[in-house]
């Protein structure tokens, strides 16, 4: 997860792991999970949701693939609305510094 400098590292993980919940040995939100960070890292927009930054005014989602069926998709891999991830989020981080950087550097249970 926390690999974004070896981005070639990171692809292979989210394979493993989509490889490793098909066999049922991995949970799809820890997939769910990589696969953003990975999208992200390359600089594509994330498919789920899963990836914040915090910043000096708030919390805001990394850049995301199609908004109006985001919740599908988070409910397709068993991740809640985003409304209720971001109100977690904000409650969780409202006391942090605000120093800007990834949500999920962070907490990355949380993201």
């Amino acid at each position: 997860m926390h690999s974004d400098d070896e981005p070639d590292f990171q692809r292979a993980a989210t394979t493993l792991l989509q490889r490793a919940v098909h066999a049922g040995d991995a949970l799809i939100q820890h997939w769910a999970h990589l696969h953003d960070r990975a999208l992200i890292t390359s600089g594509h927009a994330q498919e789920y949701g899963t990836q914040f930054l915090l910043r000096a005014n708030g919390i805001e989602l990394c850049p995301l693939r199609a908004p109006e069926s985001l919740d599908e998709r988070r409910a397709s891999v068993g991740l809640p609305p985003i409304a209720v991830a971001l109100n977690t989020v904000r409650r969780r981080y409202t006391s942090m510094p605000r120093a800007e950087s990834t949500l999920a550097d962070a907490f990355p249970e949380a993201a």
